[in-house]
């Protein structure tokens, strides 16, 4: 009895000693970094543009150092006075996937990026890091950052309306979504909020989202755009809309997102988000979603529905395309030497690090395409854009095909575990 009272006790002491290290360094709401990458193919470089504080801060308190080493980029956010590491973060970015295009070898770009961190209490330094092709993080930016600065913009949009359509408890509680609408006019208002509610019910009746249900809020804002759809460039289109979404990203005519991401965090922060998803009002098949940043999809496609949970993949828990036929504005998108930090996707290299404890003992490594394999967990050849020397976990996931009718038990795994980071005290 007193062994079972003190694992009780120990267990019960771990969220709480957690939450008083989240509260003895921060406040409530957000700190929001607004910046400018820019450079080539080989070159990266990073400048702050604007820092402003958000009301809210959506991730969990219990939990400020991130376990998973996902994404090409990362944020560190260190307690100057005891040099400790108080909040840590990986995340991508469309600068990243403009690299490995042509165009990034003949000419210089710039894309505003935006982060937040909790807002915090007393002065920090942050770090702003970037992988190097073999993987390794270097410094791009290190900064002081004091929270009294009278400079950290504090405006926000006025004369927006926010619902909060599914309720499951507090932000501390739930991974909260936010769900913002573009080239949505006012008098389609209606049709935005049927939009997000046929979605969210599609996404839990998909594993392992059913599962978990309970452990999400989704939020619904009001973006209203002067004209309904969104620009399509190739066709001559060029719409006014809130959030300025277009098709065409780095050339690629289905590619649908917005390189104004700053607008989209000015009506996410309305409300408490883990994740936004924008939803364009449009049928055109298309969309886009980057791990931490947001994901975006067209709602009247009869492929919407598919496309929504693939996107919100990438996204929520940094899953990576299996598809290698499809034609992409990618080149040499992955180091085959090394690899990838994606939790779907293997090179091989260190398979140990993957999903190998999910392989029966009787799955060859590579595993044939064969019928008797496909509804096993394998190491199955092509993915990551390429055919050869990148191997995925299922025959034909979510991650590959919008005909998959589920996410392989691998991806499950990897978006049950951040489930479980953002929710599990």
């Amino acid at each position: 009895m007193k062994r079972f009272a003190s694992i009780l006790l120990f267990s019960t002491c771990i969220p709480l000693l957690c939450f008083s290290q989240y509260a003895s360094f921060f406040s409530e709401g957000s700190l929001r970094f607004d910046l400018l990458l820019s450079g080539n193919a080989t070159e990266t470089r990073a400048a702050v543009f604007e820092l402003k504080k958000e009301s809210y801060y959506g991730g969990t308190v219990h939990k400020t150092i991130d376990p998973f080493n996902y994404g090409e980029f990362k944020v560190t956010v260190t307690d100057p006075v005891s040099n400790k590491r108080i909040y840590t973060r990986g995340f991508c970015t469309l600068f990243e996937e403009w690299q490995t295009t042509d165009e990034a070898y003949e000419m210089e770009r710039g894309f505003f990026q935006t982060l937040t961190i909790p807002f915090p209490k007393n002065e920090v330094r942050v770090l702003f890091e970037r992988r190097n092709k073999g993987g390794e993080f270097y410094t791009l930016v290190e900064m002081d950052v004091n929270p009294m600065e009278y400079g950290i913009v504090q405006s926000s949009i006025k004369n927006t309306k926010t619902h909060k359509i599914i309720d499951n408890g507090t932000k501390d509680e739930c991974v909260d979504i936010v769900i913002i609408g573009d080239g949505y006019t006012q008098e389609e208002m209606v049709k935005f909020h049927e939009d997000v509610r046929r979605m969210s019910d599609y996404m839990f009746s998909q594993e392992p989202f059913a599962t978990y249900k309970r452990k999400f809020n989704i939020w619904a804002v009001d973006a209203i755009s002067e004209e309904s759809g969104v620009s399509d460039p190739r066709k001559g289109i060029w719409k006014h809309t809130a959030l300025k979404s277009s098709f065409n990203t780095l050339n690629s005519d289905r590619y649908l997102t917005s390189t104004h991401n700053f607008l989209i965090r000015d009506y996410a922060a309305l409300v408490p988000y883990d994740q936004i998803y924008v939803i364009a009002n449009t049928d055109k098949y298309g969309g886009g979603g980057i791990y931490n940043h947001f994901s975006l999809t067209s709602i009247d496609n009869p492929r919407s529905l598919p496309v929504f949970i693939h996107e919100f993949g990438h996204a929520f828990a940094g899953l990576g395309d299996e598809y290698y036929t499809s034609d992409v504005s990618y080149s040499d998108f992955f180091n085959l030497a090394i690899e990838p930090w994606q939790p779907n996707l293997t090179t091989l290299k260190d398979f140990d690090s993957k999903w190998k404890d999910m392989l029966a003992k009787s799955i060859p490594v590579p595993t044939p395409a064969q019928e008797k394999y496909f509804k096993e967990v394998g190491v199955f050849e092509g993915g990551g854009y390429v055919s050869k020397g990148i191997y995925r976990p299922w025959y034909d996931c979510r991650m590959k095909s919008n005909e998959a009718t589920a996410f392989c038990p691998v991806c499950q795994r990897a978006i049950k575990n951040m489930i479980l980071f953002l929710t599990d005290n």
